[in-house]
């Protein structure tokens, strides 16, 4: 009986001892402004099947990253994506292209799909907090093909930066948004000019 009278006493201590307070969890969702308005013309008869955008490996994780010297990086605490970045790219992506109306359809590969086939894959997205107020920096690779055909049509490289408007999370969360947005419209007319029509 005193056994477990000094293990409820014990217990009730530690709780009093750890019930500081906590910084509450932020979550951000990527947002990324609207696309540039695109000349109107006629659609291509074709499908653009966008694939999932793959993510380099430290980047695939709803923690937003920052790097506060050159070739380390970090998680912010208390502070995260709604969703990894890489499937809200793929997001925007696709709504990217549905908005230009430059294919008849815009689609995500299926098994047996076949036809003009967008990957990208997400090298660097992170907040350069090496001086406050810092810097965001976006890296992506596109490659377009076109599977019916066996044919490799294009690759490219696309990288953006913008300045943070704060020294914390959150005004990484902004730039990095205002950042991806202008990158996907340059990504966007990157394959309105390389696919055939």
């Amino acid at each position: 009986m005193r056994f477990a009278f000094v293990v409820v006493l014990a217990l009730f201590v530690a709780g009093c001892f750890s019930s500081g307070t906590h910084e509450a969890q932020r979550y951000y969702v990527l947002e990324a402004p609207a696309g540039k308005s695109v000349p109107e013309r006629a659609a291509r008869p074709a499908t653009l099947y966008v694939a999932p955008t793959s993510t380099a490996g430290f980047y695939d994780t709803q923690d937003i990253v920052y790097s506060r010297s050159s070739g380390t990086r970090a998680y912010y605490q208390f502070n995260s994506w709604t969703e990894p970045p890489g499937s809200s790219i793929h997001g925007l992506l696709v709504a990217r292209f549905e908005r230009s109306g430059a294919f008849r359809e815009v689609a995500v590969p299926r098994g047996g799909a076949s036809g003009l086939v967008l990957r990208t894959h997400l090298e660097e997205f992170y907040h350069d907090a090496a001086s406050a107020p810092g810097s965001v920096r976006i890296a992506l690779s596109a490659e377009l093909t076109d599977t019916t055909r066996n044919g490799f049509i294009g690759r490219r490289g696309f990288s953006r930066s913008a300045p943070a408007p704060s020294y914390d999370a959150q005004g990484a969360a902004k730039a990095l948004g205002e950042a991806l947005g202008a990158l996907l419209d340059e990504l966007v007319a990157w394959v309105d000019e390389t696919a055939p029509r």
